[in-house]
C-alpha cells in the first residue's frame, strides 16, 4: 500500500492506491497530509477485507456510489477532458433515473435517457455523436462496478445499439483563416499553431514535446491513450517552425500550458470564422500529405494511427 502527493490549485494533496484480491483501488486527491491518506487507506483496506470474508454482507451500490467509484478511477487513469465528459454524462443519467440501486436499473431506463438526449440534440441541430459517446461511457460505468464488486447483475447497456449519425468531412480551415488567427497571436501561440500545423501532432503530444525529442533532421512525438498506458514514439521530419529552436534536454517547448489551450477556439469565435480547432489542423496535415502523393501507409505512420481505416477518414481533397 502506498500514498502519493499531487499538486493541485489548492496546494499539495495526497491520495492512496493499493491492491487487494487482484483489484486496484484509488482514492481522490483530497487528503491534506500523508498521515491522513494512510489512515483512510487503512480503513478502506479493512473494510474490503471484511467484505471479502463475509460476501453476503456486501452492500448494494447506489447509482451515485457507482458513479463516484468510476470517476475516482477515471480521474487517475484518464485525461482531464475525459473525466469532465464522464462527469457531465453521469449527471444526465443521475438526474433522469435518480439515485437508485444499480441492480434496479434496466435497459429501458438507459434507452429512455438516450432517446431524450437524442431528441434534444435534434432540436438544436446536432447529430447523435454525443448519444453514442454516452452509450460507451454508461457501458464502461456498469462494467467497472460489476467487476470491482463482483456483482452478479447484467449490464443494463448490453444490447443497446448505437444511434445513426450523418458522418461529415472534418472541416479544414483555409490558409487565409489560419493567417488571420495568427495575426492576433503572440509568439508562443503562433509557435504552437505552426508546430501542430507542420507536424500533425495531437495537442497533447505538442504539450509533451521537450528538448530530448528534438534532433537535427526529425522530431519524436509520443502518443499515450491514457495516463498509465504505454507511450508509443514516432518520427516526424523536423518542422520549419523549429529551425532556430534550441532546448535543454528536459526543457519543454510549450511549458506555459498544462492542458489543451483555449485561446484558439476563442479567437476563431471572435473573428466569426467557421468553427475549427487543433484537431482540424491534424486533418489538414494528413490531407496535404495525400495531396503531395505520400503513400497511405506512410501517412498512417506519420499520424501515429494503428489502423489504415482511421487514416482514410482523415483524408480529403483540398485545393
Amino acid at each position: 500500500m502506498a500514498q502519493y502527493p499531487r499538486k493541485l490549485k489548492k496546494g499539495n494533496r495526497w491520495w492512496y492506491k493499493f491492491d487487494i484480491n487482484g483489484e486496484t483501488y484509488f482514492s481522490k486527491a483530497v487528503y491534506s497530509s500523508k498521515i491522513e491518506a494512510k489512515k483512510a487507506e487503512n480503513n478502506k483496506y479493512k473494510e474490503l477485507s471484511e467484505l471479502a470474508q463475509n460476501p453476503s454482507e456486501k452492500p448494494i451500490l447506489s447509482l451515485l456510489e457507482a458513479i463516484n467509484l468510476r470517476l475516482d478511477y477515471v480521474q487517475v487513469k484518464k485525461s482531464i477532458e475525459y473525466y469532465k465528459d464522464n462527469k457531465r454524462y453521469y449527471k444526465v443519467l443521475l438526474d433522469s433515473i435518480g439515485n437508485v440501486p444499480i441492480e434496479n436499473i434496466k435497459r429501458a431506463d438507459i434507452e429512455k435517457v438516450l432517446l431524450n438526449t437524442s431528441q434534444k440534440q435534434k432540436t438544436i441541430g446536432k447529430d447523435n455523436y454525443v448519444v453514442n459517446t454516452m452509450i460507451a461511457v454508461y457501458k464502461a460505468l456498469f462494467n467497472h462496478v460489476i467487476d470491482q464488486y463482483d456483482l452478479s447483475i447484467k449490464n443494463p447497456c448490453k444490447g443497446v445499439k448505437l444511434y445513426s449519425v450523418n458522418k461529415k468531412l472534418k472541416y479544414i480551415p483555409r490558409d487565409k483563416d489560419i493567417k488571420n488567427i495568427q495575426l492576433t497571436c503572440n509568439h508562443q501561440q503562433n509557435l504552437l499553431i505552426d508546430f501542430v500545423k507542420e507536424t500533425g501532432a495531437r495537442i497533447s503530444e505538442a504539450l509533451r514535446f521537450k528538448g530530448s525529442d528534438l534532433f537535427d533532421d526529425y522530431v519524436v512525438l509520443y502518443t499515450s491513450k491514457s495516463k498509465d498506458s504505454n507511450v508509443v514514439p514516432r518520427k516526424i521530419p523536423r518542422p520549419l517552425c523549429l529551425k532556430d529552436i534550441r532546448l535543454k534536454h528536459d526543457e519543454k517547448l510549450f511549458s506555459q500550458w498544462v492542458e489543451k489551450p483555449k485561446f484558439l477556439s476563442r479567437k476563431v469565435s471572435l473573428l466569426k470564422q467557421r468553427p475549427w480547432n487543433w484537431h482540424n489542423l491534424r486533418h489538414r496535415y494528413a490531407s496535404l500529405l495525400s495531396k503531395q502523393g505520400k503513400p497511405l501507409f506512410e501517412i498512417m505512420m506519420l499520424l501515429g494511427h494503428s489502423q489504415i481505416k482511421t487514416t482514410q477518414g482523415y483524408l480529403q481533397l483540398i485545393p
